[in-house]
């Protein structure tokens, strides 16, 4: 007769456990990381975007590195990294590796609240009023999610295209991975696929 008890006991360990792994998933973005003295007191990287160039054998360590960072920090998980990919308008980003896809489903309110908290972050501007900051040091210079984007010199996310007729109007069959409506994309410059920018040398992403 003790079973119940112990499923019982089980049960709440497992939601504990649960709301311990919530918590920690966005705990690194509490405070903003680009207000962090460590980052302050250094110069801040500019905006920089850098096309795609062809397919690579291998992952840069800055990608490996935000990875990791966004597993420590952020809900939801990889989707992958790297597939050689070719556009109507040139090489993607994952061709590179220089560009991650990170689950979380616009359709779903914990995930969708997540993935936007993540943008902000990166998006926000430090105390010091330098837009983007975070972006900038972890060289971060393009975002996808749930229709809109967001491309490094912007100063806000704006409408991303496929999403869109020409006219404006939102189109009604939209297939959801291609509106990114149920991941996070997320490009590096080739400072920050590198690690060297600001924030991968500082004690915040060195770890990583």
């Amino acid at each position: 007769m003790d079973f119940p008890r112990t499923g019982a006991r089980g049960a709440l360990a497992g939601l504990v456990l649960a709301l311990l792994l919530s918590t920690a998933a966005g705990a690194g973005l509490r405070p903003n990381p680009a207000n962090d003295s460590r980052l302050l007191s250094k110069p801040i990287e500019g905006f920089r975007y850098d096309e795609g160039t062809g397919c690579r054998d291998s992952v840069p360590r800055g990608m490996r590195a935000l990875e990791r960072w966004l597993d420590h920090n952020v809900r939801g998980e990889s989707w992958g990294i790297k597939r050689c990919e070719r556009l109507d308008e040139g090489w993607s980003l994952h061709s590179e590796g220089r560009a991650i896809d990170w689950r979380l489903d616009a359709g779903r309110p914990k995930e969708k609240r997540a993935a936007m908290r993540l943008i902000d972050v990166l998006l926000d501007a430090d105390r010091r009023g330098e837009p983007a900051a975070l972006a900038r040091r972890m060289g971060v210079q393009g975002l996808i999610f749930n229709c809109r984007s967001w491309w490094s010199g912007m100063d806000e996310l704006g409408r991303y295209s496929y999403c869109y007729r020409r006219n404006g109007e939102k189109r009604d069959d939209l297939d959801r991975t291609q509106a990114h409506k149920n991941h996070v994309h997320i490009e590096l410059n080739r400072p920050g696929a590198r690690k060297r920018t600001s924030f991968w040398r500082s004690p915040l992403g060195d770890r990583y």
